[in-house]
């Protein structure tokens, strides 16, 4: 499992490192931190190549440097990366220039097979599906607020599942909400939400709703599979079946202690932009974080 947490401002982003750090311990992932900041000029550029910068000015090149150091100490502080006698504080000797668009901090994780810190400049999208397409990232984890339509998109077009964190409290009890239906990605957020609760003695409720006669029996037998796959695994679960729409049904059940995780189905990612997708509307409505499962 390869899993990349999208960070943003440290005051908002604790949430998201701390939900995605909790996710990638569950499946031993390789973990890839990444932080956006703006295109530097060429002049900047030049002038880093040239002049050593410690890492006060190197920040002014390299917007979202602090941040970095946030994460660092994060991590360092929950025990996700050794600490070392000579080498606990973030330093500029750390950082690591691949190429002009990217910056890299090695760490070795207590947990995971491997944390990398890295610092990417340029368009957000653009620079998250470049991470997702090289690095083959099975899971993109990103915050909730901020801009809806930049969420959208992500979660249209990078090419891995998407995890979005929304009101999440590092001190609540929560517990997992699976919608399931016949779709691909049903299956697979299937698969993550087992992991997930059985890695960290989580709840599981399952649910589906039915919206057309034609196709009731086939999600009640769905169901019933998964909820006999996760007591067979040793999960404490429900099945409950819901009729409505399943848009507002999924919103209206998901509570404010519910991690939501559900499918998406592989339709065209244009015609999903277009014409929308009842996993993205579920995410955008709910008050709590969403996993879209591809």
């Amino acid at each position: 499992m390869n899993i990349l947490i999208a960070i943003g401002g440290k005051e908002y982003s604790k949430p998201t490192l701390d939900l995605g750090m909790k996710i990638s311990n569950a499946f031993e992932a390789t973990t890839t931190i990444a932080y956006v900041g703006k295109k530097i000029s060429q002049f900047s550029e030049k002038d880093v190549s040239v002049v050593h910068q410690n890492l006060d000015d190197r920040e002014l090149y390299r917007p979202g440097v602090r941040t970095l150091e946030w994460a660092y100490d994060f991590l360092q502080s929950k025990n996700y990366i050794e600490q070392h006698d000579n080498d606990v504080t973030f330093n500029d000797h750390l950082l690591i220039d691949e190429e002009n668009s990217r910056m890299r901090v090695l760490l070795k994780g207590n947990h995971s097979n491997k944390i990398d810190l890295i610092l990417r400049t340029g368009e957000i999208i653009d620079q998250l599906r470049s991470e997702v397409e090289v690095n083959n990232h099975d899971i993109t984890i990103i915050g909730g607020g901020g801009n809806k339509g930049m969420h959208h998109k992500l979660v249209q077009f990078i090419d891995s599942s998407v995890m979005v964190v929304k009101n999440y409290s590092v001190n609540k009890k929560y517990k997992i909400l699976l919608p399931v239906n016949n779709s691909l990605g049903s299956n697979k957020a299937i698969e993550i939400a087992q992991q997930f609760a059985k890695s960290k003695k989580l709840s599981v409720e399952i649910i589906t709703v039915l919206e057309n006669r034609s196709s009731d029996e086939k999600l009640k037998n769905i169901l019933a599979k998964t909820k006999k796959r996760f007591t067979n695994a040793g999960i404490r679960n429900t099945a409950t079946v819901l009729e409505g729409n399943p848009i507002e049904t999924v919103v209206k059940y998901a509570k404010d202690d519910s991690l939501v995780m559900l499918g998406v189905s592989p339709k065209n990612p244009i015609l999903k932009y277009f014409f929308g997708s009842k996993p993205i509307s579920i995410a955008q409505q709910c008050n709590c974080p969403v996993l879209i499962a591809k």
